[in-house]
């Protein structure tokens, strides 16, 4: 098992995750809920709650590294006028 894995395009571009804590297979497809908390996840900052998802993105597990396949925008709730 590798002990990291970087993602490649999208939105985590370069990030590298360590993965020697794992206890199960490492996901062949990841669909992640990006905000402004994963970026600061990322950086080590404090995240704040109720922060909400700006998009999705899809990553497909590809020669060892994580490859951008997709990205969407999240459902809307509807809201009461």
């Amino acid at each position: 098992m590798p002990k990291f894995i970087q993602f490649i395009g999208g939105p985590l571009d370069g990030h590298r995750q360590d993965f020697l804590e794992l206890k199960r297979p490492i996901p062949t497809l990841l669909h992640l809920e990006i905000s402004r908390n994963t970026f600061r996840y990322i950086a080590n900052q404090p995240m704040k709650p109720g922060e909400p998802a700006t998009s999705m993105a899809v990553y497909e597990l590809w020669m060892g590294n994580y490859r951008f396949i997709a990205a969407s925008k999240p459902a809307q709730k509807p809201t009461a006028h």
